[in-house]
């Protein structure tokens, strides 16, 4: 294929090789990056196929990354998204980029999912993200460690979720023994949909820096349920995340909402489900505190919250964590 140069000055973006997969269409235009002289050279059109002996040929001349226009970004995101389980799979991806990908996409999807919560096709999206997080885990055991690296430490809903999800794939799995990939599928989808119903709050009621009004305070203790409702309206919800959707804020003393269930009433997939939910946000910035260190929140959880949790499956909790 004769290369064409680009004689424009545009900004343009990397993206690993294994991203483009072999059997897909190139959504957008595709350049290579020469050294001498340094200029981007267009070495596919959108829309032309893409072949293994396509990749294997630019592996033989050691390119390991291809670029794109910034300008074309969205068609880009779009293909990632609809390709990412195919991505993850590919053994060519480095972990760490691969979970670069999952977590990205993830946090760009919620972000839309929070915005139109009720539509069929935002809750497929946040499906496809909990498959592809779960294929990440199932595949190489440290990927959580990888995304969570990845994480935001500013509080915000939808990252939340995502980090939830993460957590709660991960440690199901290690603490509380679900191994196949649908149980993990199901239980992500709680995770990844715990604060849907969050989106039918006021943000400046959410990002509120000081304190709430006894209704806002209502409203806000309302989320779980409104979460369900608007989860109710997909089709096959699995059991269990209804369950962590409507109660990740109960408490094991009887002092959560919106039942005030205590002890065996709450299941062990929601028993961490509220574990990870108040880790994740001790640990990130919010807008009435600051994070806390690692350390610092699970000895707020043992300590000054005492009694909430399942004193067992916190300490299993903090012995996945690690050191630090």
């Amino acid at each position: 294929m004769q290369l064409e140069v680009s004689a424009q000055h545009e900004a343009f973006l990397a993206v690993p090789l294994a991203v483009i997969q072999p059997g897909t269409l190139a959504p957008v235009d595709i350049y290579i990056r020469v050294k001498k002289p340094a200029e981007y050279v267009l070495y596919k059109r959108a829309r032309a196929p893409f072949y293994e002996r396509t990749r294997q040929r630019l592996l033989d001349r050691d390119v390991h990354a291809l670029y794109l226009r910034k300008a074309d970004q969205q068609a880009y995101n779009e293909y990632v998204e609809e390709n990412l389980s195919r991505i993850i799979r590919d053994d060519l991806l480095p972990v760490r980029q691969s979970c670069e990908i999952v977590y990205e996409t993830s946090a760009r999807v919620m972000t839309e999912v929070f915005e139109a919560p009720r539509s069929g096709r935002s809750m497929a999206r946040a499906r496809r993200m909990v498959e592809a997080t779960v294929l990440s885990i199932l595949k190489r055991p440290d990927s959580l460690w990888h995304m969570r690296a990845l994480a935001s430490h500013h509080y915000r809903t939808y990252t939340h979720c995502v980090h939830a999800c993460m957590f709660l794939v991960a440690t199901g799995k290690a603490l509380l023994g679900i191994k196949d990939q649908l149980s993990l599928n199901r239980v992500g989808f709680g995770g990844i949909l715990h604060d849907i119903g969050k989106s039918q709050i006021p943000d400046a009621i959410l990002s509120k820096p000081r304190g709430l009004t006894p209704a806002e305070l209502d409203l806000i203790k309302q989320h779980p349920l409104m979460g369900l409702e608007i989860a109710r309206g997909v089709k096959r919800l699995p059991a269990v995340a209804a369950e962590v959707i409507r109660s990740h804020h109960e408490r094991l003393d009887g002092t959560g909402y919106p039942a005030g269930l205590s002890g065996d009433q709450i299941s062990p997939v929601v028993r961490l489900s509220s574990i990870i939910d108040v880790y994740d946000a001790l640990t990130t910035d919010r807008a009435y505190a600051q994070a806390r260190s690692s350390y610092s929140a699970l000895k707020m959880m043992l300590t000054d919250m005492e009694g909430q949790f399942d004193t067992k499956l916190l300490e299993s909790f903090i012995k996945f964590l690690g050191p630090g």
